[in-house]
């Protein structure tokens, strides 16, 4: 079973956001259209047009490559209790919307076998309370551990599909769309300007993130990979 992150992007403005997928690095992947459109890196971002701001969010969806895979998901997500539901949608197919403790969903997707070999990595950030059920969830799933805090703040998980899942510890809860670049930042942040962007590098305890403006809502953030591991964990 071959699963990949794919984050999705509803927007009213398609056509700036995959202006701003291209200046990233992502390749943008066929049969798009101004309703719908796919960019694969190290996983997929997706762009999906709104008519309305209201309507403007962010999605974790799992890309399954088959329908067997789609029933395995099924069975491994109701056996970690998360609260599943299968669905049918038009030119989507069967799918699974994962209501808690992680909200999400999984269908089947010939981008699931995307693997682009891009420095760039889909991750979406889930923050909440409390993140022991939603790793129990990614975990059941197939997702791998790869780094955690000590602190019990942040872990995160990656698929062997491309792409990846963290989730920060907070008082509110939200997802949050964002990226890993595991290349130079400096490199980035030149292209970006170069497509028209005004990018910025900060400093954080970590490591160094880019900041740029998102066609909608807050500064997107591009988090630089993490080398300094003190107070961290890498999983084997």
């Amino acid at each position: 079973m071959t699963i990949t992150v794919q984050q999705i992007q509803y927007t009213t403005d398609p056509s700036a956001w995959q202006a701003l997928a291209r200046a990233l690095g992502l390749e943008r992947l066929e049969d798009g259209d101004d309703v719908w459109s796919e960019f694969a890196g190290d996983g997929v971002l997706a762009i999906h047009r709104v008519d309305s701001t209201a309507d403007e969010r962010t999605e974790l969806t799992l890309l399954a490559d088959g329908p067997e895979a789609l029933d395995r998901l099924e069975r491994e997500l109701g056996g970690a209790g998360a609260v599943v539901r299968r669905t049918v949608l038009d030119d989507v197919g069967p799918m699974l919307v994962v209501d808690g403790p992680l909200p999400m969903t999984a269908t089947v997707s010939a981008s699931a076998d995307v693997r682009a070999g891009s420095p760039l990595t889909v991750m979406p950030i889930w923050y909440g309370s409390s993140t022991d059920a939603q790793a129990a969830v990614l975990e059941a799933v197939g997702l791998r551990r790869r780094l955690s805090s000590d602190s019990g703040v942040w872990v995160d998980f990656t698929a062997v599909g491309g792409g990846a899942v963290a989730l920060h510890r907070s008082d509110d809860e939200r997802l949050e769309l964002s990226f890993e670049y595991g290349g130079d930042l400096e490199v980035l942040a030149a292209q970006l300007t170069e497509a028209g962007h005004q990018p910025r590098i900060v400093d954080e305890a970590y490591n160094r993130t880019l900041l740029v403006a998102r066609p909608d809502g807050p500064d997107l953030w591009v988090n630089g990979a993490q080398q300094d591991l003190y107070g961290y964990t890498r999983s084997s």
